[in-house]
């Protein structure tokens, strides 16, 4: 429990003026910037008159009269301005109230920001400013109403800053401010939701986002945008409410929004105060003070990526215990009917735990570890020709393939020929599985053992081929169409429902009791579902009985029972992998068991353990898309009546269409970047057929043109 019961913050009183009185600031303020260099002496008088023409409409928005200037400081200014910024402080602390019911509130807290700060520019701050823009480009100040207004040249007259927690908050607080703030959400892949990296020579470091006007989407409160002809001033009527004064100045005023770590906030206001408007601005800048401070900031910025790492540690502690290796029903079975040969498979798979952790800590060379585990495969091929159960067989020579899959799955630590061998070998064994189950159902666990084979071979189909994605012709090579090839993908997929459908009760509850084995299962079989939903290429007969077999699936595994399941095992700390639990996040969006706000408020938490990989936040992306948009649902009420009786707002439908867009657009060029090529044919391909729209990898903002 906090000890405190409020806190109170002292800040300067303001000073008001009369306007008259601004004439030696606005000199000083233009000798400092060197304005007669400019403009020379014969401009200077007229220039500082454009100034203080500018200060007078300034003087309106603020509501500065001679009765708050006659109070010094006492009588609070009630003009347009400082009512619209304190509408919206009073907004965002309404929202925080009201939390229960808000879902946006909620994501935007569970994002990491734990402070919200929000002013106007002050008097000198905007002679300041105005100076400047004015030396620039005299032309700005002929018209002084359009310099404060949005799109205007003083963009940042209203500053709203938010505060958080740790570096890797920041892009999860970027995304949930689009739901507070209509901005060019601009998707380049160098771009963080619309905001750019500001570095300057003094050290002072954030995030911001210029141009940006508040409107959040969700609120019903607010009306889809209109254009205004109005005058400003005779909109305004002193006895609005905070809500109307923010619905109808809203289209006038640009705010700039900055995004601070903790740290960065603390060396910003150090900064502010000692340095700001002495060593760092104008006439009195000096280059010496100003390294100083640039020293001071890569200090603490390294000391908070200290202290990011300890929270990640910290938490990785208590959640990734480590991960379990296998299925535990596979060694019970083998417990079951050979008690030596469980003994001896249990030494294998400790071997291939060391030699994995070997290569990990730089123990074993490259080469070294790829002999080793060879020699462990073909120790294994030799123990299971010798056994003499066919399950047992089976269960060795599934062993020896996974020394393979493991090879396969070494990206970093091998080049693309040498993982295409291992991948090569992992596939042959594992087809060569698959039939020796075929041909005999007599085996005990066939099925299961086949579910298992099935899904390890598509895992690998998938990572380095487009698994049931029937693209046709000119998308792969021959090469890599040898290699996984859809006719098998197709094959082994059919089987793989076939056997799901068909599990026991006490099969079922075999596999249930494994941990995480079962949502494996039925998370995995659904993906490949899904792709194979993408583009098709069967006869209609063939497609018809896919159809049913994967309605069968879904009827049977699918279901809220699939939720309670997997609660249990979060209460229980039994999921220990963050991607995986992304991952069936996904699935539960996708098909209605949870709403997408709901599950980015769990993807938020989790990502302090671990770092999430960019095609797992974009698959949520895209479920939250089809929820929402295709779908039209908005809760799980709405998904439990006909989707024609759904009645979104079309508006909400446009804002919930529009983020998650440009969300995946903007994930689909990271995953090019960092990701491997199929990984992003993938996902471009899932993100064309959703929302009907091509991706176009020049990709870039319609507001900027080639000179």
């Amino acid at each position: 429990m906090h000890s405190y019961i409020e806190i109170f913050n002292f800040t300067p009183t303001p000073e008001y003026r009369p306007l008259e009185s601004l004439a030696p600031i606005i000199r000083e303020s233009m000798l400092n910037q060197k304005a007669a260099a400019v403009l020379g002496e014969g401009g200077l008088d007229t220039f500082a008159l454009k100034i203080l023409e500018c200060m007078q409409v300034y003087y309106r928005l603020v509501g500065i009269n001679e009765e708050v200037i006659a109070g010094k400081g006492s009588v609070v200014p009630q003009g347009i301005l400082p009512r619209f910024t304190e509408g919206l402080i009073h907004y965002f602390q309404a929202l925080k109230e009201d939390m229960a019911g808000n879902k946006e509130i909620a994501v935007l807290q569970n994002s990491g920001i734990t402070t919200i700060k929000i002013r106007y520019k002050y008097t000198e701050s905007v002679i300041k400013k105005l100076v400047k823009l004015g030396l620039n480009d005299p032309a700005l100040l002929d018209d002084p109403l359009s310099i404060f207004m949005k799109g205007g040249a003083l963009h940042d007259l209203i500053g709203m800053l938010f505060i958080c927690s740790s570096p890797y908050e920041r892009e999860w607080a970027a995304r949930a401010l689009y739901s507070f703030f209509d901005y060019e959400h601009r998707t380049d892949d160098h771009l963080l939701y619309g905001f750019y990296s500001v570095k300057r020579k003094s050290g002072y470091r954030g995030l911001h986002c210029d141009h940006t006007r508040f409107y959040p989407r969700f609120d019903t409160r607010f009306k889809e945008e209109k254009p205004l002809e109005d005058d400003i001033f005779e909109l305004y009527d002193p006895v609005m409410s905070e809500i109307e004064i923010l619905d109808r100045f809203r289209y006038f005023f640009n705010i700039e929004i900055q995004l601070h770590t903790a740290f960065e906030n603390l060396w910003a206001g150090m900064e502010h105060r000692n340095s700001y408007n002495i060593q760092a601005k104008g006439a009195g800048r000096s280059e010496k003070i100003a390294v100083q401070w640039n020293l001071l900031s890569d200090t603490m910025k390294n000391l908070e990526i200290q202290f990011e790492r300890l929270q990640v540690d910290t938490e990785q502690a208590r959640f990734d215990v480590g991960y379990r290796q296998g299925y535990t029903f596979v060694k019970n079975v083998l417990e079951r009917l050979d008690t030596s040969a469980y003994q001896t498979y249990l030494s294998y798979v400790k071997k291939s735990e060391s030699l994995e952790t070997l290569l990990k800590d730089h123990e074993i060379s490259r080469q070294g570890y790829v002999e080793e585990a060879y020699r462990l495969s073909k120790e294994l091929e030799v123990i299971a020709k010798v056994q003499n159960y066919p399950t047992v067989k089976i269960l060795f020579l599934m062993q020896s393939a996974f020394m393979h899959y493991g090879l396969a799955n070494h990206r970093s630590y091998f080049n693309s020929e040498d993982i295409y061998r291992f991948v090569q070998e992992a596939l042959r064994r594992y087809l060569d599985i698959y039939e020796l189950l075929k041909a005999d159902e007599s085996i005990y666990k066939c099925n299961l053992l086949m579910i298992i084979v099935i899904l390890r071979y598509h895992q690998l189909a998938q990572q380095y081929g487009l698994g049931l994605i029937h693209t046709g012709e000119g998308v792969m090579s021959e090469e890599e169409l040898a290699l996984v090839n859809y006719a098998t993908n197709l094959r082994l997929f059919k089987d793989l429902l076939t056997q799901l459908n068909e599990l026991t009760p006490e099969e079922l509850s075999e596999i249930k009791n494994d941990d995480t084995a079962f949502l494996k299962m039925i998370h995995r079989t659904d993906v490949l579902a899904r792709e194979w939903e993408l583009l098709m290429n069967e006869s209609p007969q063939e497609h018809a009985h896919i159809d049913k077999e994967v309605a069968r699936f879904r009827t049977r595994y699918v279901t809220s029972e699939l939720l309670e399941h997997f609660k249990t095992l979060l209460e229980n700390n039994k999921i220990k992998n963050v991607s995986y639990l992304v991952k069936f996040y996904t699935t539960l969006v996708w098909h209605g068991l949870i709403v997408p706000l709901d599950a980015l408020v769990q993807i938020i938490h989790y990502s302090a353990y671990d770092k999430i990989k960019t095609s797992d936040l974009f698959y949520y992306e895209l479920a939250a898309y089809k929820f929402l948009v295709v779908e039209g649902c908005e809760s799980m009420k709405d998904c439990s009546i006909r989707k024609e009786l759904r009645k979104m707002p079309e508006e909400r439908k446009r804002h919930f269409g529009d983020f998650h867009r440009k969300n995946m657009i903007r994930q689909i060029f990271k995953i090019y970047k960092n990701e491997p090529h199929f990984t992003f044919l993938r996902a471009k391909f899932r993100f064309e057929q959703l929302t009907t729209i091509p991706f176009k990898m020049d990709h870039f903002s319609e507001t900027i043109t080639n000179t």
